[in-house]
């Protein structure tokens, strides 16, 4: 009897210890929720204790991701493509002619067809005859900023961004003005600050006319490593990166092969309309990604996972808050907490998120909330109340090494710090292209 009773005293002792740690934070959790006027019907949020045991409210409830969805967008990226893979443009140039063959590069937009326009221009062409291109060729002029419905991809587009580009000539004057702005901003040399050029046609090719011509001349514009794409893309929220990934990747369909093979997670669990969590219409219908707390808990454990087998961390290709700016730059969490976590944010009409992974005095803790609302200040104010609570009962943060690198293409060292005013006053010193024509 004795025996029996030190028993279910180990088992109690064993059960606390298994979930004392949700104890406090549900607690906070239900008082932020009252504070706020939310159902908690609507809400979820999780993450995982020192035990890795998952904790929360709701775990298991299908829930709206928004664009906490870029993360596991990211996942498949990294796992299918590689951290370090390029988007390297091909231009194939026989007597006056040119074929761009491409590679759904997400960043081909006004600043790299500048940079390329002036490329060209130092290598002595100011002129094209004929211009073609391929189906994998996608321009966006706005590329570097986050857009809310993905834009038309058709030939006749490309076509006349092409034209737009190639005709100096006939450009606007805004045009000329971010041309401007871009060249003196950019390192002495790198982008000239007078460009010249003119195309007679440009068209659509499905094939490559120079392919195997050994009188041809091929020149490759290469993009930064793919996790520097991915970082850009999760620090700004942008859309139509995450979107042209996904599309590239191939869409909903592969995406949810890509889940099912390789973690066992059915469409019933998960499901992707789009990459960058915008939602999608069908049949008139609208459709939002789904999943539920516990699950995005364990596809962001993979994400670290498969990065740190590439060499890098989860810092390298996700914002890191109190640091990065982007879509954290109006959100506030105490000082001590900065470098000690990183995550994703999401919002739509009915829906905020975040989720992420925080670096702990009680070892790594990834987490998840999501909140199922039109009130977006309350949801962003129980997001950052819970935050601290869940680090507070995982012992309070460990910062990691961190400091925001701008990124250049070239040699640090030699380089201007480049300022675009079109960005918000968040800016990074990002740019789309890794080094010079070769």
């Amino acid at each position: 009897m004795i025996q029996l009773k030190i028993f279910l005293i180990l088992i109690s002792s064993l059960f606390f210890a298994l979930s004392h740690a949700s104890d406090k934070t549900d607690l906070d959790w239900q008082k932020q929720l009252n504070r706020h006027n939310l159902a908690i019907s609507d809400q979820s949020y999780c993450y995982t204790d020192e035990t890795n045991k998952v904790a929360g409210s709701n775990i298991d409830m299908r829930i709206r991701l928004a664009s906490v969805s870029k993360l596991i967008t990211t996942l498949w990226a990294v796992e299918e493509l590689g951290v370090h893979h390029k988007f390297k443009t091909k231009l194939f140039i026989k007597d006056n002619d040119l074929h761009i063959e491409g590679t759904f590069d997400p960043f081909l937009g006004n600043e790299k067809m500048f940079f390329l326009i002036s490329q060209l221009n130092d290598l002595g062409y100011k002129q094209f005859n004929n211009i073609t291109f391929d189906k994998n060729v996608i321009i966006n002029p706005n590329a570097q900023l986050a857009s809310d419905e993905y834009p038309e991809m058709s030939a006749q587009k490309i076509t006349g961004y092409l034209s737009n580009y190639f005709n100096t000539a006939k450009w606007s004057k805004d045009l000329k003005n971010e041309y401007d702005v871009i060249a003196r901003s950019s390192n002495a040399g790198r982008i000239n600050t007078q460009v010249s050029f003119s195309a007679k046609s440009i068209s659509y090719s499905p094939t490559n006319p120079f392919e195997n011509d050994p009188n041809a001349r091929m020149l490759t514009l290469s993009s930064p490593d793919l996790f520097k794409y991915l970082k850009e893309m999760n620090i700004r929220s942008n859309n139509y990166v995450a979107e042209t990934i996904f599309r590239k990747l191939g869409s909903t369909n592969s995406f949810q092969q890509f889940l099912e093979t390789k973690y066992g997670i059915t469409s019933d669990q998960v499901f992707f309309f789009t990459g960058s969590g915008l939602p999608a219409t069908l049949n008139g219908l609208r459709k939002d990604n789904y999943a539920t707390c516990s699950i995005i808990l364990s596809l962001i454990a993979k994400l670290k996972t498969s990065v740190e087998n590439q060499l890098l961390e989860l810092e390298n290709i996700v914002a890191v808050p109190g640091s990065d700016g982007g879509t954290f730059r109006n959100r506030t969490f105490p000082a001590d907490f900065k470098n000690s976590f990183v995550a994703k944010t999401g919002t739509l009409m009915h829906t905020s998120t975040l989720a992420g992974a925080m670096n702990t005095q009680n070892g790594f803790s990834f987490f998840g909330i999501f909140n199922q609302t039109t009130d977006i200040a309350g949801a962003k104010a129980v997001q950052n109340s819970m935050v601290s609570s869940i680090m507070l009962d995982m012992g309070g943060p460990k910062s990691f090494d961190y400091k925001v690198e701008d990124f250049y293409t070239y040699n640090e060292e030699n380089v201007k710090k480049l300022e675009i005013p079109f960005f918000t006053d968040d800016s990074s010193d990002f740019v789309t292209y890794e080094t010079n024509l070769y």
